[in-house]
């Protein structure tokens, strides 16, 4: 009976680690030049960017953090989510260098979020995460 519910955990804990995973297509470091063309189809609305803060917030905050510094207290161990409030954006930073991200997850760290989320979810994260970044000061 205890080897059965071992080899059940043991399924089921391989299971969620594979769906974790970044698919064999996410972005690598420098963006992707095909991703990159693609452009946002959802206008920066109030509304958009609403939507885009409560997705953001059920399923990005945990390790990107409430204000999108990477201070998120879900981040694993050994890893720190990138800060989306500063200049410097690893896998590009263009809206559809963020779309293939969010989609696919990347060769690091993020699992992918595009069984989780319409495509019209993402954007609107986009249109959030947009946003957050710091403000210079004149």
């Amino acid at each position: 009976m205890c080897r059965f519910f071992t080899i059940a955990f043991l399924v089921a804990l391989g299971s969620f680690a594979a769906a974790q995973q970044p698919s064999s297509t996410a972005p690598r470091k420098g963006g992707n030049p095909e991703a990159a063309k693609r452009s946002n189809p959802v206008a920066a609305t109030p509304e958009s960017i609403a939507a885009g803060k409560r997705a953001y917030g059920q399923l990005c905050a945990n390790c990107h953090g409430p204000s999108g510094k990477g201070d998120g207290s879900g981040a694993g161990a050994g890893s720190q989510p990138a800060d989306l409030t500063d200049a410097t954006w690893d896998y590009g930073s263009s809206d559809g260098d963020l779309f293939a991200v969010i989609h696919d997850g990347t060769s690091a760290d993020m699992g992918p979020y595009g069984e989780r989320l319409k495509e019209t979810d993402i954007w609107n994260v986009i249109n959030f995460v947009r946003t957050l970044a710091v403000k210079k000061q004149p």
